[in-house]
């Protein structure tokens, strides 16, 4: 037996509580004076006996009642041998549908068992609800449900997705292998398209165990591509079955620029930037440059930049506003205000160069936002086995694997018992 909480049991020194109300209780002895005692009969030695045990059950029963509530605050838990797998295999749900991957699983012995690499880590038996498992392991949160397995030895197989790996990397008690099984072909996945003027522009995902890119390219509606019926996604004729893609229709970014004079150098600097940005992005972006005491409300751009000393219009719209910040180590930074952002020194030839302000830009107008939604789905980048290692703290001596038996319930029943035992005899001692 052992305790969840073994420093509640010094509360045992409660026991003394009892014993000594019990001594300090004893009522003093009464002295009667009669004339004679001629007339008073012997009373029977057995009786005054009767009434010094049962006070001595009282105690009993109350210091019983403390002590199982003591053992209930220090939580026992009584533990068993169990019988313990020499080896387990833990493999990742997508894995487990290669049949040629489960193939070497087919003949092991009944001292081993396969689990899937999942939340709870179940056994492998159902082979239908593996099928529609598709989401990606958190590694290390389910390493320390692991550490839990009653086995000698752990082997993970896994693709090891770098996208799997969250949190801080956890210590655990038995020694894990882990494999890296590399699924990722290097192939091209369409993304989504963008109709534009002058024809459709296809983005795809390639992704290696390494890196994963996008590549863009102009392509022409025919046998190979087609529209939908209701034009709102491109059909690929070559793949099998025919897959659809997302449309969109890309209009032009519109950006009102307004600034006060002292600050025409710096709006000359990122409307050059909006270029360079519109010939790499390879979209057409429009800026509405005007001084700041010509605002014009206009609800149909797209961002508004505000190079001004002067209180920026309020718009929900995103919004870049010069403030300067000394101590501030990035030219544009976020705001709290969500789609604020603060332009924090002024710009010249140099800082915008070693600064990249025309990046900076890109990631604040998140210019072909929607590709970034649908690269996760072709993201495919690994890591190795030994990024996946958890912090092996091997025990200092070797433990038996045990079962622990909650015995909690069985004593609250009892204590229930003699709390009603213990009230009907203080009833009948009238203590």
């Amino acid at each position: 037996m052992s305790f969840a909480h073994p420093s509640y049991l010094w509360a045992l020194l409660g026991l003394l509580v009892p014993i000594a109300i019990h001594l300090w209780s004893k009522k003093e002895a009464k002295t009667i004076k009669i004339g004679s005692v001629q007339w008073l009969s012997e009373s029977k030695s057995k009786q005054s006996s009767s009434i010094q045990l049962n006070e001595w059950w009282l105690l009993v029963l109350r210091m019983g009642i403390i002590s199982l509530l003591v053992l209930l605050m220090a939580k026992p838990q009584w533990h068993s041998k169990v019988r313990t797998t020499s080896l387990t295999y833990i493999i990742e749900p997508e894995l487990v549908q290669h049949t040629d991957f489960m193939s070497r699983f087919n003949e092991i012995s009944d001292d081993k068992e396969i689990r899937l690499l999942r939340k709870g880590l179940p056994l492998k038996e159902n082979e239908q609800a593996i099928a529609t498992i598709n989401s990606i392991p958190d590694y290390w949160a389910l390493a320390s449900e692991m550490d839990a397995l009653q086995t000698d030895s752990i082997v993970v197989f896994t693709k090891g997705l770098a996208k799997g790996l969250k949190g801080a990397r956890p210590e655990t008690k038995h020694k894990m292998d882990w494999v890296v099984i590399d699924s990722a072909l290097a192939k091209e996945t369409p993304l989504l398209a963008y109709k534009k003027k002058n024809g459709l522009q296809l983005f795809s995902g390639k992704s290696t165990p390494f890196d994963t890119k996008v590549s863009k390219k102009n392509i022409n509606l025919g046998d190979e591509f087609t529209l939908s019926n209701n034009g709102d996604s491109l059909v690929i004729a070559e793949t099998n079955p025919s897959k659809k893609i997302p449309l969109y229709v890309q209009k032009p970014i519109k950006i009102a620029l307004h600034y006060t004079d002292s600050l025409q150098n710096d709006k000359t600097f990122i409307e050059a930037a909006l270029k360079a940005l519109s010939i790499y992005s390879d979209r057409e972006i429009q800026v509405q440059s005007s001084l700041d005491t010509e605002v014009v409300s206009n609800k149909e751009v797209d961002a508004m930049i505000w190079l001004s000393a002067k209180p920026a219009p309020k718009t929900a719209k995103k919004l870049l506003v010069f403030k300067e910040d000394a101590l501030s180590q990035s030219m544009i930074i976020a705001g709290i205000a969500e789609h604020t952002f603060y332009l924090t020194k002024r710009i010249n030839s140099e800082n915008a160069v070693t600064e990249r302000l025309t990046e900076q830009l890109l990631q604040m107008l998140d210019i072909n936002g929607e590709v970034e939604k649908f690269i996760a789905e072709v993201d495919h980048r690994s890591v190795t086995a030994t990024e996946l290692e958890t912090t092996y703290t091997p025990s200092k001596k070797k433990q038996k694997q045990l079962a622990g038996q909650n015995v909690n319930p069985y004593l609250w029943l009892i204590l229930l018992v003699l709390l009603l035992v213990e009230r009907f005899v203080a009833y009948k001692r009238k203590q």
